[in-house]
């Protein structure tokens, strides 16, 4: 038997100890290194694995109209795939069935998804989807791109109710995966979890409702606000969150959620976006018609203060060099084009003359029935200042009355006046344009303009400074003062708080509301706000002696309703050298309607510069608010109201009721009508198109349409609905003009109709 010596297993055993005390303390020494000195190196690397408490951005709060319906929202955006293998259960009989069934599906509708998903994502044809998921089925791909880009909340639910997505996941095999990274620069991995803010209906009020600009880095979160998202943004942001960043070894990111974000408030408005698109279609029309840079339109309800709509567009172009028109955007930096209606003060030129007017009346300095001499030269010195008017109206006279210095916007009457009743006292009237507001800011969103007014013993004033006044110069104004002050007179000399905000809301639910205020119950008396109103009607409605009319605002008048209103004028500075050298000029037209009811208080403004303009210079000259802006008044007020006059059924009495004119065109919804009402309708043609014509005995005669095979029809007298649907059945394209009843047709009925020629229809109550 062999035996070990006892020395050599103590040798052994002490090198082996020797050896595990080594190791021991090569460990503790690299744990030790790694503790201390490797520190920061090994907490840089956990730190591009795990991030803790970061920021979490809540959704931000919603803009609703009047009625709570959305405007702008911080909508979701998604992103597509599908997984051509998915199943979801064990069972193997079950996976096959399933995946044959999905493979039938696919074949049998293949055609019809790809029809839909072009109709939904036109930039891609329906044969390159066919292409692609034909590929992807065949492959039996797991992660199929259906769509490269990222998709809306409403792309979404269209492309729910296509054919086989809308059994769902189970026989498409689609995910849908909730879209959280909104940054377009790909390369900024810390720019996550923005706020897309999208407005419904484009960039319409974008000025008014505002933008947010986010920028996040190093997860530090920078925004740039403006308009009401400025201005309410306590209530729309909400309370971030704090969450836990995990990522493994693959990159992909997976954050935890420590603690949830609060979603913000929503603000609900007074804009009711029906009258603001009418707004921003008739400006628009009017800025393109006469190639003009810039134009605002701003609605108000006259009872409330209310603000209903506000526009603001400026001439751009495209990425093809179009001539486009923009709602501009409000004081963001480097933006040169604010919110001209709030943030803009100019000097308003002749709607101010309504101002000066109304303080003279409530001062008591002069009546109505005072009148000045009337100067035919229409150029009058004043000192040394030079004062003229565009046009002259004898009356016979040689005199005018208050409502006709008004009536032909004469500024040598307005000058006359204004000596009279505050040349001696000049503060008096400067005194009471405050008390009108024309100094105030309503402060609806928080960069809008302070007006200025020039005041006596200031530096800007001399002995002549109360004559501009007069007209609409030495002041600035904004146009919400402007605005307002018109609807104070509408309203009866009650001077109402511009409103555009109605109330915060939590989950539908009322946190704040900002309830109509009255600013002063009594700016004005009631007969004073009278006789303003009838010098207004004046403006529009007035004849000369030959019955026409000759008003500076004839063209703002409406066969709807009688308007009130006044005409504006008043020449640009030139920004480069501060003179008035023709740069250019500011038209207005503001007033209210129906005059003799007043609802609305609406003003229009447009700017024109000459440097833009290559028109003769006679016609640059009749450029002005009446041929401009009242032009867009007389669009926006007369379907302001069309959308408002709908006759209460409960008002209407059964004594002696009115027997209905029925108009021409598509009469078989007619007939039903009329019969449910118990009135005869005479049809013994049974045709589908014709006349109906009323009879003594209170019933109906039908007189058929004859048919005009390849020619124009003749669609006066008849409705919207119908006319269009006649000139589309010849080949034609229509545009239409204006509300009511088909008056006129620019290519005459009988013509033979040229297929793709555009007819123009005029309608008209």
């Amino acid at each position: 038997m062999f035996h070990f010596r006892s020395d050599s297993i103590f040798r052994f055993n002490i090198l082996v100890i020797f050896a595990f005390s080594t190791i021991a303390i090569i460990i503790v020494g690299n744990t030790v290194s790694t503790m201390f000195k490797d520190r920061e190196i090994w907490n840089k690397i956990k730190e591009r694995y795990i991030q803790d408490n970061i920021p979490l951005q809540p959704e931000r709060g919603r803009i609703l109209d009047e009625e709570g319906g959305l405007i702008v929202s911080s909508l979701p955006y998604y992103r597509l795939r599908i997984d051509f293998k998915y199943v979801n259960n064990d069972n193997k009989k079950d996976a096959e069935r399933t995946t044959f069934k999905r493979d039938s599906l696919w074949k049998e509708h293949l055609d019809d998804v790809c029809k839909g998903l072009n109709e939904i994502f036109p930039g891609e044809s329906a044969e390159s989807f066919k292409k692609r998921l034909s590929k992807g089925i065949n492959k039996k791909e797991r992660y199929f791109r259906l769509y490269r880009g990222k998709i809306s909340y409403t792309q979404y639910n269209r492309l729910m109710q296509l054919p086989i997505f809308e059994l769902g996941p189970k026989y498409s095999g689609l995910f849908i995966e909730r879209d959280k990274d909104f940054s377009k620069d790909k390369k900024n991995k810390d720019n996550r979890n923005k706020t897309d803010r999208k407005n419904i209906f484009g960039d319409i009020g974008l000025s008014t409702f505002g933008i947010v600009r986010e920028t996040t880095k190093n997860d530090t979160l920078t925004m740039e606000l403006s308009g009401l998202e400025k201005k309410y943004n306590a209530y729309l942001e909400g309370t971030p969150g704090l969450g836990r960043r995990e990522t493994n070894r693959k990159g992909k990111a997976i954050t935890k959620i420590k603690k949830a974000p609060v979603a913000g408030m929503d603000i609900q408005t007074t804009i009711n976006t029906e009258m603001l698109d009418i707004c921003e279609n008739a400006l628009k029309k009017v800025l393109v018609e006469n190639h003009l840079p810039a134009g605002w339109a701003m609605l108000m309800e006259t009872k409330t203060g209310d603000i209903k709509a506000i526009v603001n567009l400026t001439k751009s172009t495209d990425a093809y060099g179009n001539v486009i028109y923009l709602e501009t955007a409000d004081n963001i930096p480097n933006n040169p084009t604010p919110n001209h209606a709030l943030c803009r003060i100019m000097e308003p030129g002749s709607i101010f003359k309504t101002v000066a007017v109304t303080a003279m009346l409530a001062d008591g300095k002069l009546t109505v029935n005072d009148s000045v001499k009337a100067y035919a030269s229409k150029v009058c010195f004043f000192g040394k200042q030079k004062v003229s008017d565009e046009m002259y109206r004898d009356n016979g006279t040689g005199k005018y009355s208050m409502g006709e210095v008004l009536k032909y916007s004469s500024n040598i009457g307005m000058v006359q006046y204004i000596r009279k009743a505050y040349a001696d006292n000049p503060e008096t009237y400067t005194n009471r344009l405050d008390s009108f507001g024309m100094s105030t800011n309503y402060y609806i969103i928080d960069n809008e303009a302070t007006p200025r007014i020039t005041r006596p013993g200031s530096k800007s004033w001399n002995g002549l400074s109360i004559n501009s006044m007069s007209y609409g110069y030495g002041v600035q104004m904004t146009g919400i003062n402007m605005l307002n002050f018109y609807n104070t007179i509408a309203n009866g000399g009650v001077q109402m708080q511009p409103r555009i905000v109605k109330a915060v809301l939590k989950d539908g639910e009322i946190i704040e509301e900002y309830p109509t205020k009255v600013l002063n119950p009594q700016m004005i008396s009631k007969q004073t706000a009278d006789e303003v109103t009838e010098m207004l009607i004046g403006v529009v409605e007035g004849v000369g002696k030959d019955g026409k009319p000759d008003g500076t605002g004839k063209r703002a008048r409406s066969s709807m309703m009688k308007v009130a209103g006044k005409t504006g004028t008043a020449d640009l500075v030139n920004p480069k050298n501060g003179r008035y050298d023709g740069f250019g000029k500011m038209m207005s037209f503001c007033g209210f309607f129906p005059a003799d009811d007043p609802q609305y208080t609406l003003l229009v403004q447009t700017i024109y510069e000459a440097a833009q303009d290559t028109r003769p210079a006679e016609e640059k000259r009749k450029l002005g608010g009446g041929s401009t802006s009242a032009i867009a008044f007389k669009e926006i007020a007369d379907k302001v109201m069309a959308k408002r006059l709908r006759q209460d059924i409960d008002n209407i009495k059964e004594e002696n009721p009115v027997q209905p004119s029925v108009k021409k065109g598509c009469i078989t919804e007619a007939e039903i009508v009329l019969k449910e009402l118990g009135m005869n309708c005479e049809n013994e043609d049974n045709c589908e198109w014709g006349t109906i014509s009323r009879k003594k005995d209170a019933g109906y005669n039908v007189s058929a349409m004859g048919k005009s095979t390849g020619r124009v029809p003749n669609v006066a007298g008849m409705g919207a609905k119908d006319a269009v649907y006649l000139m589309q059945q010849c080949g034609l394209k229509v545009e239409l003009d204006g509300v009511g009843t088909v008056v006129s047709q620019s290519i005459n009925a009988g013509t033979t109709a040229r297929e793709g020629a555009t007819v123009r229809l005029r309608l008209d109550y």
